[in-house]
């Protein structure tokens, strides 16, 4: 085939993506690579394309007339219409993450029930991606879908929901019913008004329902079954706030997801979502049975590794590394003999967050790679190259760390090698080890001197449990060994594996995941511990709650 038959090809290839929807939707950084590859075949030069001009525009969905009257939808009641849970052995722990969401089954005694969220919404994988996206078409898309359908909207003011987690960590108090609530036009542009609760509940029907598909293999009536659901590190003045608020929105999740199951795919009229959500909110009962309690994070992760432990008293820090963020948190486990459950308490102060994780890693090796080619980011195939290396860069950078050695093909079929070595000694990569160590020692600084003194003593280990996705980083597994000084206290740090003993027969793609799915794993267990705020001065003064050496005592005034 010679360059202009090709040309030919490519250019028909752009047309037909914008007449034909059933070819699929195209990114602006992939319609914007096939144009310039149309350009370098035909040998034209000039400006890079852009968005506006060379490139043909992005079809967006036609935008909806305003809605006559509000549709009238059939509730499905029938999660109110029993007053127990299906099967009482069952448990399943909804992880809803910042970035994607997982799941976890058990039914005791013994069975270990995983659950591929990402397969049963269509895609594959155990994650499912906690994104929401309203089109201009009046469909609310989730998941992998609203990813997709947002795709090449960067420029037009239009927003996906990424982060709905987040406005529970922004309130203390009221509800996410009202007026301060209502979402934007960027996020919400048809003509039914939503509130930032009114989405929490739809996309947990979402995530209750995928979930619930995903446990039906296993189990003989999936579709109400206990389920615990993973939580922040709140502080006790925002537990009872926090977890009311989640229990009732799960609650009615559970509602919603029995009346719309089977219909996520393709998006669903956001007047249809609204009306239900106005209906389930005027009921007198819901589902309350079906949801149990709220387990913080890291104690999810750290309640297996510490369930064998022969100690009264442990330290640990959790470190969460995930795509965008890095969450730091001590605990202290306490148990008044080696038969007793142990209890959990967190440090508050210790509870900080880094605005770097995986992510940056990835930003760090797509400028490694560029800089090694000498690639050009101002001509056209320079954007071309790049655009490509963006689309690629995390399973490289898995291939990178994993093996040791990456090798990669450019797109204008340039040959590269490089080491894994090679790439952890770049300034850049340093810096970022560095500003990953200071955030760990920053929430040591952040506690009571007291429990300093105690972590340094002999015999006492702060043990490190590293979660998350992103957590099997090199610069992240540094965090946790050797010896780091807090305020001139020298504290001796030893990483543990908070894997439970019997994933060691689970199959190799979950344990390759393992780190992702820790929470939703942990929030299984049979029983979890009590987790409280620690006193803020270990064996502290008459005034202050105090933690005294062999108990627990918990003062006050």
């Amino acid at each position: 085939m010679d360059k202009k038959t090709a040309a030919f090809l490519l250019a028909s290839l752009l047309e037909r993506i914008d007449h034909d929807q059933a070819i699929g939707t195209a990114s602006s950084l992939e319609r914007q690579a096939l144009w310039l590859a149309v350009q370098a075949l035909r040998g034209e030069e000039g400006t890079p394309a852009t968005q506006h001009d060379q490139l043909p525009a992005t079809p967006t969905p036609t935008a909806i007339s305003k809605p006559v009257g509000v549709p009238h939808i059939e509730l499905v009641l029938a999660s109110i219409q029993r007053e127990k849970e299906t099967d009482p052995d069952v448990v399943m722990c909804l992880d809803f993450g910042t970035a994607m969401s997982k799941a976890f089954a058990a039914a005791f005694p013994n069975q270990h029930l995983d659950l591929a969220l990402g397969a049963a919404a269509g895609n594959k994988g155990y994650a499912l991606p906690s994104s929401v996206f309203i089109a201009d078409d009046g469909k609310v898309y989730f998941g992998f879908e609203a990813i997709e359908m947002s795709q090449g909207l960067e420029n037009s003011g239009r927003e996906r929901l990424d982060s709905i987690k987040g406005w529970i960590s922004l309130q203390q108090e009221g509800s996410l019913d009202g007026d301060a609530n209502v979402l934007s036009k960027a996020i919400n542009p048809s003509d039914t008004k939503l509130t930032q609760g009114d989405l929490l509940r739809i996309y947990l029907a979402y995530l209750t329902d995928i979930a619930e598909q995903a446990l039906q293999p296993h189990v003989a009536e999936p579709r109400h079954v206990k389920r615990r659901y993973a939580r922040p590190c709140w502080s006790d003045s925002k537990v009872q706030w926090g977890n009311g608020l989640m229990r009732r929105m799960l609650a009615e999740a559970q509602i919603i997801a029995d009346t719309f199951s089977g219909r996520w795919a393709g998006g669903i009229n956001v007047a249809e979502l609204k009306a239900a959500v106005e209906q389930i909110k005027k009921l007198d009962q819901r589902p309350d049975y079906l949801i149990d309690e709220g387990v913080p994070e890291p104690v999810a992760v750290a309640a297996g590794a510490f369930a064998d432990s022969e100690n009264l008293r442990d330290a640990f820090m959790v470190v969460d590394v995930g795509a965008g963020t890095t969450d730091f948190g001590l605990f202290v486990s306490t148990k008044k003999s080696e038969d007793e459950e142990p209890r959990f308490f967190q440090i508050a102060e210790s509870i900080q967050g880094l605005m770097q994780a995986g992510d940056k890693v990835d930003g760090l090796l797509r400028g490694f790679i560029a800089q090694k080619e000498s690639i050009d980011p101002s001509d056209n195939s320079g954007k071309l190259i790049l655009a490509d290396l963006t689309r690629q860069i995390r399973s490289l950078k898995e291939v990178l760390f994993k093996t040791g050695e990456l090798e990669y093909t450019l797109t204008d079929d340039t040959f590269g090698k490089i080491r894994r070595d090679d790439f952890l000694a770049d300034e850049k990569v340093i810096r970022f080890g560095e500003a990953v160590e200071k955030g760990f020692k920053k929430a040591l600084e952040a506690v009571d001197e007291s429990w300093l003194s105690w972590l340094e003593k002999d015999g006492v280990r702060l043990h490190v449990l590293l979660t998350g996705g992103s957590s099997p980083l090199p610069m992240m597994q540094a965090l946790g060994n050797g010896l780091i000084v807090v305020k001139g206290h020298r504290i001796i740090r030893k990483s543990i594996d908070p894997q439970p003993d019997w994933m060691d027969d689970m199959p190799n793609e979950l344990l390759t995941v393992y780190p992702q799915l820790a929470v939703a794993i942990g929030g299984t267990a049979k029983t979890m511990p009590e987790t409280i705020d620690a006193p803020l001065v270990f064996g502290g003064g008459m005034h202050t709650p105090s933690y005294v050496a062999g108990n627990i005592h918990i003062g006050g005034k």
